[in-house]
C-alpha cells in the first residue's frame, strides 16, 4: 500500500513537473508572438521599387557593419534573389557597399570579372554566362549581372568605385570536378607567361576527372596526389613568372590567380576527407572543411575590397547563420559541422550581420510545404500576419521571457525538408520573414 501510494506521487509529481515546463514553454512562445507582432517592420515587396523607405529599418538595424550575410531558405526561388537584388542595389546606393559574394564558386566567378567590372561583352552574353553552374539561367541572376554592369559602366563619370562579384564556394561546390576547373583555371593564366610548363603540367592531371562528372565524392588517390602537385608547381611556377604575369595581366588578376590556388588547396584538403560511405559522422568533417573553406574566401574578398570595402554574402541558410549543423539528419551525429556564419561571427563579432530568411509556404512547381510544425520558428513568425516583414532580433535583449524563447534550441525549415535546429538568439541577428515562396523565373 505504502509502495502504491509513493509511485503514485512519484507519478503526480512528474507530471506536476512536465506541466509547469509546458506552461513555461507556452508561456514564451505567447511572449515570442506578442514581441515579434509589435516589432516587425513591413516590407512593400521584394521586387525593385522606387520608393525604398520601407528598408529604413534594416538600414538602421545594419548599421556599419561590413558584412551582411543574407540566407535563403531554398535556392532558385523568386523571393530570396528578388530581395537579394533589391537589398544589394539599396546598400551599394545607400550604405557604400562595395561588392556581392555568392554561394558559387570562387573558381567560377574568374569568369565574371571583365563582363561585370569591366563592362566586356554585350549585355546579353554577360548576363547569360557571367555567373556559373547554370545560375544564369535564373531571370532575378541576369538582373543582377545587368544591373551591376549599368552601375559600373558610369562608375568613372560619376566618381565612384566598381562593385565586384565573389564566388564563395569552393570550386564547382567541392565536388571531384572542382579539382580540374581550378587546374584549367590556374593553368589558363600562367600559360600567359609560361606556355610550356603549364602544359606540362596539363599533361601530368590525366586522372583528374572530367568536369562534366559532377556527383558528390572522393578522388581516386592517384587523381588526389596529382592534384596537389600541381597546385604545388603551378605555384612555384607563378612566383618565377610573377614580374611578366604582372606585366602581362595586372597585380589585381596576379592576386585573383593565387587565392585560386589557395582555394584549390581548400578543395584538396576537403576532397582528401570527403568518405566514399554515406555516414554522416563522416561526412560531417568535409561539409565543415567546406564551410571553413567558404569563410576563407569572404575573408579574402572583404581584404581585397580594402578599408572602406563592404560585402554582401548570399548563401543558404544552412551557410550564413552562426551556429553547428543541428537537426534531424544531424541527431546521430557525435560532432556536429559548423557552419561558416560561425567562422565568420568569431572573426568580425558585431561588425557581422546574419539575416536568415523564413518562408512558410510554397506554390507553383516548387516542392509542396509540409504543414508546419507547431513550436517552429516559422510558425511563431507566420503568427505575426504580415505577408513580408523584417525583424531585428537584437532588440529581444531587453525581454526576458522573449530573449529565454530565443535562447533555446528552435526548429526550423521541417516544412521544406531542410529540418534545422538552431538556437536564434545566437544564430542569427535577423529574420527577413516571406509567406509563399514562388519558383525563380527560369530563362532558356
Amino acid at each position: 500500500m505504502k509502495r502504491r501510494f509513493l509511485a503514485s506521487a512519484a507519478r503526480s509529481g512528474l507530471t506536476t513537473i512536465l506541466l509547469a515546463y509546458a506552461a513555461i514553454a507556452h508561456c514564451g512562445e505567447d511572449a515570442f508572438a506578442k514581441w515579434a507582432a509589435a516589432h516587425a517592420h513591413a516590407v512593400t515587396t521584394v521586387d525593385a521599387a522606387i520608393n525604398d523607405s520601407d528598408l529604413l529599418p534594416v538600414q538602421s538595424a545594419i548599421g556599419a557593419a561590413r558584412v551582411v550575410a543574407l540566407g535563403e531558405p531554398m535556392h532558385n526561388t523568386h523571393e530570396p534573389l528578388a530581395f537579394r537584388n533589391r537589398l544589394f542595389r539599396y546598400l551599394v546606393e545607400r550604405m557604400g557597399f562595395t561588392a556581392i559574394a555568392l554561394e558559387s564558386g570562387f573558381t567560377e566567378s574568374l569568369n565574371a570579372r571583365s563582363m561585370i567590372e569591366d563592362v566586356e561583352g554585350d549585355a546579353e552574353t554577360a548576363a547569360r554566362t557571367a555567373l556559373p553552374g547554370g545560375l544564369t539561367r535564373y531571370l532575378e541572376n541576369r538582373e543582377l549581372i545587368q544591373w551591376m554592369r549599368a552601375y559600373n559602366a558610369t562608375s568613372a563619370s560619376a566618381g565612384r568605385r566598381k562593385i565586384r562579384l565573389y564566388g564563395i564556394d569552393l570550386t564547382d561546390g567541392a565536388r571531384p570536378s572542382g579539382a580540374r576547373l581550378a587546374i584549367d583555371a590556374a593553368l589558363t593564366f600562367l600559360s600567359r607567361a609560361d606556355p610550356t610548363t603549364a602544359q606540362e603540367i596539363r599533361d601530368s592531371t590525366s586522372s583528374l576527372p572530367g568536369t562534366e562528372q559532377r556527383a558528390f565524392g572522393p578522388l581516386s588517390p592517384t587523381a588526389q596526389a596529382e592534384f596537389e602537385a600541381s597546385i604545388n608547381a603551378i605555384a612555384n611556377a607563378m612566383q618565377r613568372g610573377r614580374k611578366t604575369l604582372i606585366a602581362r595581366t595586372s597585380e589585381d588578376e596576379y592576386r585573383w590567380a593565387q587565392h585560386n590556388l589557395d582555394t584549390a588547396r581548400r578543395l584538396a584538403k576537403c576532397l582528401a576527407l570527403t568518405p566514399e560511405s554515406k555516414d554522416m559522422n563522416l561526412w560531417a568533417v568535409t561539409m565543415e572543411c567546406r564551410d571553413y573553406g567558404m569563410s576563407e574566401n569572404v575573408q579574402w574578398a572583404l581584404k581585397n575590397e580594402g578599408r572602406q570595402g563592404r560585402l554582401l554574402v548570399f548563401a543558404h541558410d544552412s551557410h550564413v547563420m552562426n551556429s553547428k549543423e543541428d537537426g534531424r539528419r544531424w541527431a546521430k551525429v557525435r560532432e556536429k559541422p559548423s557552419m561558416m556564419g560561425l567562422f565568420l561571427r568569431r572573426v568580425h563579432g558585431n561588425d557581422l550581420y546574419i539575416i536568415a530568411m523564413m518562408a512558410t509556404a510554397t506554390t507553383g512547381e516548387l516542392r509542396p510545404a509540409k504543414p508546419l510544425e507547431d513550436d517552429s520558428i516559422e510558425s511563431q513568425l507566420a503568427a505575426v500576419g504580415l505577408p513580408l516583414f523584417f525583424l531585428d532580433l537584437r532588440m529581444a535583449r531587453q525581454n526576458k521571457e522573449v530573449l529565454a524563447w530565443l535562447s533555446a534550441p528552435r526548429s526550423m525549415g521541417a516544412h521544406l525538408d531542410t529540418q534545422g535546429l538552431i538556437t536564434p538568439s545566437t544564430a542569427a541577428d535577423a529574420f527577413f520573414f516571406i509567406d509563399t515562396l514562388t519558383p525563380a523565373t527560369r530563362i532558356n
